[in-house]
């Protein structure tokens, strides 16, 4: 990725440089004008890869959203892409799905620490989702088996969910539920 000559970039920028071919299979970020690339990681992946299989299925039964993988971007507010590892949007948000970048955040986005993620960073990026419209974020800790859960407007209130509980999707996918332990099988 030619990226030495600049230091931050617009979103149309970010466009343009993410089509050129020797990028087109990373996964990269646009966070405040920076690109950021994200590492894959088998364990994370494999999280991902539950959860989103829940999700579908629930989906399936209830078709109010759209569920997306780690290749799936979504244009904050703000100005920054975002990219969880799994992402929601309800079609009453999204209506038509867009070729490229979801235009809107997600309604709940899924985050998975990978090893050479730190936690601080993915704290901030939570703060990020829920300053600029996503109502519900799991935070995923591979290494604790615990996810902590952050709902947008509970001032700081964190919940911290372990290996024998329960995640539900609350007001964003209501009716929805996870085991952590499915996580983590």
């Amino acid at each position: 990725m030619a990226i030495h000559e600049k230091t931050t970039y617009t979103i149309a920028e970010y466009q343009r440089l993410m089509e050129q071919s020797e990028n087109t299979d990373r996964i990269v970020e646009l966070i405040d004008g920076e690109l950021v690339e994200k590492m894959p990681s088998f364990t994370p992946s494999k999280i991902a890869a539950e959860i989103i299989f829940a999700i579908k299925l629930f989906l399936r039964e209830n078709p109010i959203g759209y569920v997306t993988t780690e290749g799936g971007g979504y244009i904050m507010p703000n100005g920054d892409i975002l990219i969880p590892d799994v992402g929601y949007v309800a079609k009453v948000h999204l209506p038509e799905l867009p070729e490229r970048e979801a235009p809107v955040p997600p309604d709940f986005a899924v985050e998975v620490k990978s090893p050479t993620d730190r936690k601080r960073a993915l704290r901030n990026k939570v703060e990020r989702y829920l300053q600029h419209g996503t109502q519900l974020v799991w935070l995923v800790f591979p290494d604790e088996r615990i996810v902590e859960v952050y709902v947008a407007g509970e001032d700081a209130d964190v919940q911290t969910v372990t290996i024998d509980g329960i995640l539900d999707g609350g007001s964003v996918l209501p009716g929805f539920t996870l085991k952590v332990s499915d996580i983590f099988a």
